[in-house]
């Protein structure tokens, strides 16, 4: 019996290493997303340490020194990578947006010209002006970026506030302490002024003390959004892209069950170009995908109450040219294929990775910062910059015609290597 159990267990193992689909299935999609949801993730669980900082663009405009203080201060936080220059220029306010903007960073702060200023003037009086420290934030980079720095930040401003203020408020209080006094009576004034400073040091004299200074977060000029995108606006773009991309497995596998039942076959013998035949099987595929995104969208709008943006245009022309990329994608897959089973199982590998990579799962903002360029060779990252210039940061059709460019322009790579490897035998 034990040598039956063999016998049937060695043809099992060969009949099920012949099958290189089944292969793929059991080990290759498994360590694919492994790799890549584990090095995409190490941004969640790293950031904010050596191996993985935070940069932090820093205009300073102060013309005292507390400003020059607090960003020496922030230089020794580990975790933290300043920067303060472009091109060997110091970074003024337009250039750190124009910077934000273009995506190369995601966070600046910004020290106004009073900053020093206001911190001295407000010493002993409550109802002296503030000076405000800017936060200038992408809005679509959560608050799990933003938070940590800017309490860190906001922790070392009011150190050296405090600090700079405590001088002026120590000869205040002195000086009122001995106003009212006859000269002479020194012994007098230094109990008084060890009674003021007991009570400083005890905190006695401080309950109401104002710092001069205030904080605000907002994000560049010309960006419509005054928040931090919610689970919602990225999960909700996310994964209608990573849906109306793992169409590319139905379309492969659907071309060779055609073949593979002679339909195919039957149809070329119409009155039809090649090119006409392979846009006409594409055609419902598309339509399909443009469904997919009304339908997701639709969904998060009525039960989670998401934002559209301002502009539909905008939103239509990402919608079709996700669509046309992944329709591409899609018969791509079917032309370097071999066999449906391979089609069908690399169009599943190729949708988990991608979607990854791309940003569907993990915000490419936390991503490691040779990951975040990476994702740019794939169209899902396009797609979802686009969705989220719209949707997250309130901009229009000239905003995301740069991602509507970039995923036509997948769309047309993936049609002509698919026209010319496309087998229609």
């Amino acid at each position: 019996m034990i040598n039956q159990i063999i016998a049937i267990t060695l043809k099992e193992i060969k009949v099920l290493m012949r099958d290189r689909g089944e292969i793929v299935a059991l080990f290759i999609i498994p360590i694919a997303f492994i790799l890549v949801m584990t090095t995409a993730l190490q941004g969640v669980f790293d950031q904010g340490t050596n191996n993985h900082p935070v940069s932090l663009l820093v205009v300073n405009q102060d013309r005292g020194a507390i400003g020059a203080k607090v960003i020496a201060d922030l230089r020794g936080v580990s975790g933290l990578s300043l920067v303060e220059t472009q091109n060997s220029q110091p970074l003024t306010r337009q250039m750190a947006e124009d910077l934000i903007k273009a995506h190369t960073y995601s966070l600046a702060l910004v020290f106004p010209v009073d900053f020093s200023a206001s911190i001295l003037g407000a010493a002993g009086n409550p109802q002296a002006a503030k000076a405000t420290v800017s936060f200038v934030a992408d809005p679509a980079v959560g608050s799990q970026l933003l938070s940590p720095v800017r309490g860190m930040v906001e922790g070392y401003v009011e150190r050296e506030a405090y600090l700079a203020q405590t001088p002026r408020e120590l000869a205040q209080g002195f000086d009122r302490l001995a106003a009212g006094l006859p000269s002479m009576q020194a012994a007098q004034v230094q109990a008084l002024g060890r009674q003021f400073t007991a009570s400083y040091n005890s905190g006695q004299g401080n309950t109401s003390q104002n710092l001069g200074v205030a904080f605000e977060v907002l994000a560049p000029a010309g960006f419509q959004a005054e928040h931090t995108p919610t689970s919602t606006e990225q999960n909700v773009p996310g994964y209608t892209i990573y849906g109306v991309f793992f169409i590319m497995t139905t379309i492969a596998t659907g071309l060779f069950r055609e073949k593979d039942q002679g339909t195919f076959r039957r149809l070329q013998a119409a009155p039809v170009s090649r090119s006409a035949l392979l846009i006409g099987k594409m055609l419902p595929y598309y339509l399909i995908n443009l469904l997919q995104i009304a339908l997701m969208f639709t969904v998060g709008v009525v039960i989670f109450h998401m934002s559209l943006g301002d502009d539909p245009l905008a939103l239509i022309l990402v919608s079709l040219a996700t669509a046309a990329a992944a329709n591409g994608l899609g018969l791509l897959l079917a032309a370097l294929g071999k066999s449906q089973e391979q089609a069908g199982n690399l169009g599943t590998v190729l949708s988990i990775v991608l979607a990854a990579l791309g940003g569907m799962m993990v915000p490419r903002s936390v991503m490691p910062a040779f990951m975040q360029k990476l994702s740019l060779v794939t169209p899902h990252a396009w797609a979802l910059t686009g969705f989220q210039d719209i949707i997250v940061r309130g901009l229009g059709v000239n905003a995301v015609l740069p991602a509507v460019a970039m995923l036509m322009g997948f769309a047309l790579v993936f049609w002509i290597l698919a026209i010319w490897r496309f087998r229609f035998d």
